[in-house]
């Protein structure tokens, strides 16, 4: 057994499929992770925190795994994400490392300087002499169960495999359900106990009625979608996503749904549902994430870059199932990242299925550039989809309906495409008079 060994098991553990970039020298023609081979160390950055972003088929987190020129391995979820490498020297101090990195669950990169030799023999007995830290475990006594709980959850929750959990607490405490975008379908759409979905514009908070809760129970936040600091509450609960079965295992179950639904959801929904209902092309924004949902078979995924086309598909695909769509916090601020087409890249490498959206700003950065290129060079079919804003030329589209025969179509491409598909992504100022300013540049 040699060093490399013991760094690919830990990969392996970490959910590593793949490592992009440089390989990982192992003793063994099958090591426990593959190697994808990717020249540029940029891109393989940008895949690695593709990959660890969408995770598993299920949800579940993982990281994904870069490995440099210079002997920097990065390990990220968190696509744009950066971190100052810390130096291991020896087998011990890499297990170390790589105890409890940051990324599994909450979105977020690590990076190791690996300055030992990764041929060197190494006693299969080394282990780690760090330890993951130990969480208190909370439980809320009955006597509480007469206030207005509200469950505010993150991308965490899914990545922590934590749903289940989180259906048995709010059953439990009555408690309505609030979801940033990460951690979309955690209920279902139409469900008395899904709340909404905020962090994407100014006054989601103030209409989700997190202000107006007797108490908040946090769980599963991604600080880059929204920020505990953030929430207008005096009394905050956070709660590790595992542990949210064991708050209220005291208490009666309430299977009864609250009685009604805070603002957000009844007033975006006034805007949002004669948008679905719009049949014509150009295609309305909503009209064509409501057609990404419906295209999407069990186990694939949406993925979508930054800009306005992911606000309007974080703010309007309706689902049912966690992890369906992924639209990373850096798809909000502006950033054109080349997410859409790198995901896209990943997940067919896979063999998963996904339909991957941009808009113009996105096609044009040279991020998807690299990509595209990469995916021709390994002669892997990867299609993305560009929406344009309602000036672009319909072209040949005369109905909604065009867009559903190209969704299947890029559900199995045959070749690297690109296809334009005209939205009217401006179409903001009716959302904006209910919810104010979104989260997209």
């Amino acid at each position: 057994m040699i060093v490399g060994d013991l760094l690919a098991k830990r990969l392996a553990e970490l959910g590593v499929r793949t490592v992009f970039g440089e390989s990982v020298v192992t003793s063994t023609d099958q090591p426990a992770v593959g190697h994808t081979p990717v020249g540029e160390a940029d891109l393989a950055v940008l895949l690695a925190d593709a990959a660890g972003r969408i995770g598993e088929v299920d949800g579940a987190g993982r990281l994904g795994a870069a490995l440099l020129p210079d002997g920097v391995l990065h390990l990220s979820s968190r696509p744009g994400g950066t971190a100052s490498p810390r130096t291991v020297s020896t087998p011990g101090e890499l297990l170390d490392a790589l105890v409890d990195p940051p990324g599994v669950l909450t979105p977020d990169t690590s990076a190791v300087h690996l300055d030992l030799d990764l041929s060197a023999p190494v006693d299969e007995s080394v282990t780690a002499s760090a330890e993951r830290p130990r969480r208190p475990v909370y439980t809320l006594d009955p006597s509480l169960s007469g206030m207005r709980i509200l469950a505010v959850v993150g991308p965490g929750l899914v990545r922590a495999r934590g749903v289940d959990g989180l259906h048995s607490f709010s059953r439990a405490a009555a408690a309505g359900v609030v979801n940033t975008w990460g951690a979309k379908g955690v209920e279902r759409w139409d469900s008395p106990w899904h709340f909404g979905t905020v962090g994407l514009q100014e006054r989601d908070l103030e209409l989700a009625g997190v202000g107006d809760a007797d108490l908040l129970v946090v769980s599963g936040l991604d600080p880059a979608e929204l920020a505990v600091e953030a929430l207008s509450n005096p009394l905050v609960q956070e709660v590790h996503p595992g542990q949210l079965v064991a708050l209220c295992a005291h208490w009666e179950d309430r299977p009864d749904p609250p009685d009604s639904r805070p603002a957000l959801y009844d007033s975006l929904a006034g805007v949002v549902t004669p948008l679905y209902e719009d049949e014509g092309a150009p295609l309305s924004a909503p009209r064509a994430a409501l057609h990404l949902s419906g295209a999407l078979p069990e186990g694939s995924m949406a993925l979508v870059d930054p800009g306005l086309a992911g606000f309007w598909v974080a703010r309007t695909f309706p689902t049912s199932i966690p992890n369906s769509v992924c639209v990373p916090a850096e798809a909000t601020a502006g950033e054109a990242s080349g997410f859409a087409s790198a995901a896209a890249l990943v997940c067919r490498l896979e063999r998963r299925q996904c339909l991957a959206v941009t808009d113009a700003r996105g096609a044009e950065a040279p991020e998807t550039a690299a990509v595209l290129a990469f995916a021709e060079h390994l002669g892997v079919p990867v299609a993305l989809q560009v929406w344009r804003d309602e000036h672009a030329p319909t072209g040949s589209w005369s109905s909604a309906g065009d867009h559903l025969s190209l969704l299947s179509e890029h559900l199995d491409p045959h070749e690297v495409r690109v296809d334009d598909v005209p939205v009217r992504l401006g179409e903001v100022s009716a959302i904006e008079a209910v919810a104010g300013p979104v989260r997209a540049g």
